[in-house]
């Protein structure tokens, strides 16, 4: 007779082989991406209960890296690839358009900025909101880390960069605020009056206050017309050698029209509209 300890062994085992027995897809790279992949997992997941989707946000240029050494099934990158990373052996697949938005505090009358003004304040020209139009109080400006695509993104249309021994290079203001994710920035920038920061439009919500870029709106809608200028694509990379069935699978359902209707629903332009 079963005593109620080998009963409960039984079971565990039981369960810890149900979860070994799933096969493990590996996805990796920008936070931006990792949003929306999220979900398309989850959904993937629960018509495909043999497979985990396993979603992890790293940054773009951690992604890239991981496809290039084998050490994920499949990389994202809320950017395009740089010509160092270019490689025929890693593929590219545009999954959705994201804009990137600047934010500030509810409470900040200012509405718009133009070109030329972001990039005086991401240079450290422009430290004080009067000089926008806005209240006298100094500004808190925030950006992303060095491997994030937001970051590379943003920099490179706003023309933040230059060239340093024929590498291309970040040139915003040292005193900038630095933060890792999407969340962070907006945690920053709904606590403080004085922030100015940027994130992905699919991550705009209440707590923060989206501006207007050359006196138009950020909104899925104007991305589409083309309109909003300050976008970028979100990619999956994966080695055509190497990929697994079950990894290229669930690609093909991110570019369905399941797939595609999830990241409309999330608030990002889709690739292929149905």
């Amino acid at each position: 007779m079963l005593t109620r300890a080998t009963t409960l062994c039984a079971i565990f085992a039981s369960l810890a082989f149900g979860v070994q027995a799933k096969e493990t897809v590996t996805v990796t790279g920008s936070t931006s991406v990792s949003h929306v992949v999220e979900v398309l997992a989850e959904t993937y997941s629960l018509a495909n209960k043999e497979y985990f989707i396993a979603v992890q946000g790293v940054g773009s240029s951690a992604g890239i890296i991981a496809i290039k050494q084998d050490a994920a099934d499949i990389g994202m990158s809320s950017r395009y690839l740089k010509t160092a990373e270019i490689n025929p052996d890693v593929q590219t697949v545009t999954i959705a358009h994201d804009g990137i938005a600047l934010v500030v505090n509810k409470n900040n009358p200012v509405s718009n900025l133009t070109k030329e003004q972001v990039s005086k304040i991401y240079h450290g020209e422009i430290t004080n909101w009067k000089q926008v139009g806005g209240p006298d109080l100094t500004m808190a400006v925030v950006s992303r880390e060095n491997a994030s695509g937001s970051r590379f993104s943003f920099e490179d249309f706003m023309g933040l960069t230059q060239q340093i021994s024929g590498q291309t290079v970040s040139d915003i203001n040292p005193q900038v605020l630095i933060v890792n994710t999407n969340g962070t920035v907006k945690s920053l920038v709904s606590r403080n009056t004085q922030a100015i920061g940027y994130i992905s439009l699919g991550s705009v919500d209440d707590s923060v206050k989206p501006l207007s870029f050359e006196g138009v709106q950020p909104t899925l809608t104007n991305l589409e017309s083309g309109e909003y200028k300050i976008s970028r694509p979100f990619l999956m990379l994966y080695k055509e050698k190497n990929i697994a069935d079950n990894a290229k699978e669930f690609i093909d359902f991110v570019i369905s029209k399941n797939g595609q209707n999830i990241i409309e629903q999330r608030g990002y332009l889709a690739v292929h509209p149905q």
